[in-house]
């Protein structure tokens, strides 16, 4: 599609257009039945470069096109420090992208982010990551009859088109499995997992959300650890730790959190989430208090129908002890037995951890979607 009027890119640099930078989604996906629309108070604070955790390791200016006067596209352009340190300064990055079938409006906001990132000394464009690898991110190119889980990303099929034919090339795939069968024979799966823990001095528990809290250094640790040999991998700061804890940690139920315990120090842990998007998608980026309290309620007392789970990670060492299978087999086995689900969500697997979508194929799963995050020199 070409563009029938002046398109003008601006940097936000004021309130007015960081708020219509902020709704600028509600036009793109309108009439879309899988759009989750994210809650505007925390997506603010999350840009705010005074508030945001991101900003203590990181810069970012945020574009807006326009249109005769209408805004019809965003994108954001940011460089990480750590990222830098651990990869090569050559690297910038692009995210929050939304735009209308509009091969020049998207020309437009590449074109205004690549100048602020080479003025920076970049070379190379990444993305989409809001703002890592940890936060949403990835362009959905499969799997758009389904609205997202928790945490996940969403956008129209068309976005693809736009980023290749800008000369955007796949730099790397995440999948989300699905598992939807709960039929399992979990005698068959309690004696694979009692094999795998023979002879091990190592055990595997249930958490509640006060033990997870009360072991949050050792998890931040593990994180930051047990990631590191992933593709883009670029270790969270404590205070980014603690952001993305403090957003997951309402969601915890009791039994939802596993642990692999080595001399009681952790060196595995995986969580599980119920899926709150249906009802985020119904608050419409708006969270009074009415909201608060049904949030609340879906996170900690509603059936669990829709679950997401998890792995934030098992130590080198012991994936090759195949502790990383257990692990997924005892929260398997009890979340089958505790829980009424009948749909369970594992992402974002990144495409080339085989050994992991091995187990996940192993459990029933079915890739149901992909994320990919493009990549072109400028």
């Amino acid at each position: 599609m070409k563009s029938s009027g002046e398109i003008t890119v601006s940097p936000v640099q004021n309130d007015a257009s960081l708020w219509e930078f902020l709704r600028l989604p509600w036009r793109i996906y309108q009439g879309d039945p899988y759009w989750v629309p994210p809650i505007l108070s925390q997506q603010r604070q999350f840009l705010d470069p005074r508030r945001g955790s991101f900003f203590e390791i990181g810069e970012a200016r945020y574009f807006l096109a326009c249109q005769d006067g209408r805004p019809v596209g965003r994108l954001s352009a940011h460089i990480n420090r750590l990222h830098d340190t651990g990869h090569g300064p050559e690297t910038g990055f692009f995210g929050f992208f939304e735009c209308i079938p509009d091969r020049d409006v998207a020309a437009a906001l590449f074109e205004a982010a690549a100048a602020w990132l080479r003025e920076r000394g970049k070379t190379r464009l990444v993305g989409p990551l809001n703002f890592g690898i940890y936060d949403e991110m990835g362009l959905l190119v499969e799997g758009f009859d389904s609205m997202p889980v928790i945490f996940q990303t969403h956008n129209p099929p068309y976005y693809q088109d736009l980023l290749t034919s800008l000369g955007f090339v796949q730099a790397m795939d995440w999948h989300a499995y699905k598992i939807t069968n709960r039929k399992v024979d979990l005698e068959a799966m309690q004696r694979r997992y009692d094999e795998i823990m023979r002879g091990q001095d190592i055990e595997i528990v249930t958490y509640d959300p006060k033990e997870v809290d009360r072991r949050a250094d050792e998890v931040f640790e593990l994180f930051n650890t047990a990631w590191a040999p992933n593709w883009g991998h670029v270790p969270l700061t404590r205070r980014q730790f603690d952001d993305m804890f403090e957003t997951v940690k309402p969601c915890l139920r009791p039994g939802m959190a596993f642990a692999l315990l080595d001399d009681d120090r952790v060196a595995g842990f995986g969580i599980s989430l119920p899926d709150l998007n249906p009802l985020i998608r119904k608050l419409n980026g708006r969270l009074t208090l009415w909201g608060k309290l049904r949030l609340l309620y879906w996170a900690k007392y509603r059936p669990v129908r829709k679950i997401r789970a998890m792995v934030v990670g098992v130590s080198q060492p012991y994936q090759r002890r195949r502790l990383h299978l257990a692990m997924v087999l005892r929260a398997y086995i009890h979340l089958v037995k505790h829980t009424p689900w009948d749909f369970c969500d594992l992402s974002l697997v990144p495409a080339n951890l085989k050994h992991w979508i091995k187990v996940i194929l192993a459990l029933g799963g079915q890739r149901y979607k992909v994320f990919r995050v493009f990549e072109k020199p400028i």
